[in-house]
């Protein structure tokens, strides 16, 4: 990847394939290997950088694409995120999805638990077409996808 200083913020570009991601990093769930490429600015990014902070509060990023794939399953986020004092989050982002049935396959096979909710829910987005894009809004922690409340995000460092 490439850092760039860009005024008084930090823009990232970089890329991977092939990545397998833990499953003791995401309590025993299994992904399959992942491609990924992205754009990211670190707002104040240069201040940042000298004093490197121990905790993300009090931080925001400006996500250009985030790309994640698997064969013919793709995700694409958008968007600002942010972290406040307290360490809620918050975020106004854009989901793109290219085969919403392969991403679905993935997330029930990761998430068993949930997989006749993800079907029936993706299922609903296949009819919006093969790349159908969604707003992920999250609120102090509060997370909705379009209308469908996703619940909350705990506090971060």
């Amino acid at each position: 990847g490439q850092l760039r200083p860009n005024g008084q913020d930090i823009d990232y570009a970089g890329s991977f394939t092939d990545l397998e991601i833990d499953p003791g990093a995401i309590d025993g769930r299994v992904l399959p290997p992942l491609d990924g490429s992205g754009d990211v600015t670190l707002k104040n990014g240069v201040a940042l950088i000298k004093t490197q902070p121990k905790s993300l509060r009090g931080q925001a990023v400006d996500i250009g694409k985030l790309d994640l794939s698997s064969e013919t399953a793709r995700v694409t986020v958008s968007g600002p995120v942010s972290v406040d004092a307290d360490g809620l989050i918050d975020a106004d982002l854009t989901i793109r999805l290219s085969d919403p049935k392969a991403v679905a396959a993935i997330l029930g096979k990761a998430i068993p638990e949930q997989k006749s909710q993800i079907k029936t829910g993706f299922a609903g987005l296949a009819l919006l077409g093969n790349e159908p894009s969604m707003p992920l809004k999250i609120v102090k922690g509060k997370a909705s996808l379009g209308f469908i409340p996703l619940g909350r995000i705990k506090p971060v460092d």
